[in-house]
């Protein structure tokens, strides 16, 4: 994995977040130090780090679970980062990494589709999820394919978009859509991306503002997932079966899974995919392989 992580040395800028209050209702946030510039996101435990690459590196060293690392990884953030990456000869971008591994999305929709045509917000169940991991998964390329992680996807979610990233984040870990059903987590190849890694992709309104009030100038022209397009989400109502969360500049909510929202596939890289070469941009995208 250090192998992903030494190309970020070259233009990875991030906030540090520095959380050292912990109790068990939950951590508080002391201090907040802007290292260069708001184009990576990264959450950590202590003050002591003082690039991109020890944070990364040191995110390695500590226990999965560890309850100081609520996002458990650093994130791209802000207007336009160069986190542009060529997967299956098309350009994709980084949300972050999440877990240990890249996580990535790509720069165009593919097109509008249903969530769900059976009015159930159970994402292992959907229309979607279905599509997105057999049709779509076997159009990629072959080199494509065998980069791509069957991961464990967070399916939970809250009821309503009148929250905070980071709760949004810690509700999409920890609570129950409202599909009797569902489970909380969905392993699979292909996702959406989470309500709360739109929240984080604007660098002025993340810490700042509610996800329903994002509709305005500063918070779209500071976040780089904003697509200008109605726009699904994976996470899912805990109060209504067909409830799901969707992105038009604000976080929404629809209680209908049937609608037709443009999709933006999601996915994980193995953790021995590597950058071999490029700088991140638009038009010179990083270029990945895998031992």
């Amino acid at each position: 994995m250090k192998k992903v992580i030494k190309v970020f040395k070259k233009n990875a800028k991030l906030i540090l977040v520095f959380l050292i209050g912990v109790s068990f209702t939950g951590i508080s946030v002391l201090a907040l130090n802007k290292i260069e510039s708001k184009d990576v996101f990264y959450t950590h435990v202590s003050s002591n780090v003082k690039n991109v690459q020890e944070a990364v590196e040191e995110i390695y060293t500590l226990k999965e679970g560890n309850k100081f690392l609520l996002e458990n990884g650093f994130r791209y953030t802000g207007a336009n980062p160069n986190n542009y990456i060529s997967f299956n000869n098309e350009l994709w971008r980084i949300i972050g990494i999440l877990d240990g591994k890249i996580k990535i999305i790509r720069n165009e929709t593919i097109g509008s589709h249903s969530w769900n045509s059976e009015q159930k917000n159970d994402w292992a169940m959907s229309n979607l999820y279905q599509y997105l991991n057999t049709t779509y998964y076997d159009s990629l390329n072959e080199t494509s394919k065998i980069m791509v992680e069957n991961a464990t996807w967070k399916t939970g979610g809250w009821s309503t978009p009148n929250v905070t990233t980071r709760q949004m984040y810690l509700y999409e870990g920890s609570v129950k859509g409202a599909t009797s059903s569902a489970s909380i987590i969905t392993n699979g190849y292909i996702g959406l991306m989470s309500a709360s890694d739109y929240g984080y992709a604007s660098s002025e309104c993340y810490n700042k503002m509610k996800l329903n009030d994002y509709n305005n100038t500063l918070c779209v022209s500071t976040n780089w997932l904003n697509s200008k397009k109605n726009e699904w989400t994976i996470t899912v109502s805990s109060v209504s079966e067909r409830g799901v969360f969707y992105i038009s500049n604000v976080v929404s909510y629809i209680n209908d899974v049937n609608v037709a929202y443009e999709v933006r596939p999601s996915l994980y890289l193995k953790s021995d995919v590597y950058i071999k070469e490029g700088t991140g941009t638009s038009s010179d995208p990083y270029i990945v392989t895998i031992d």
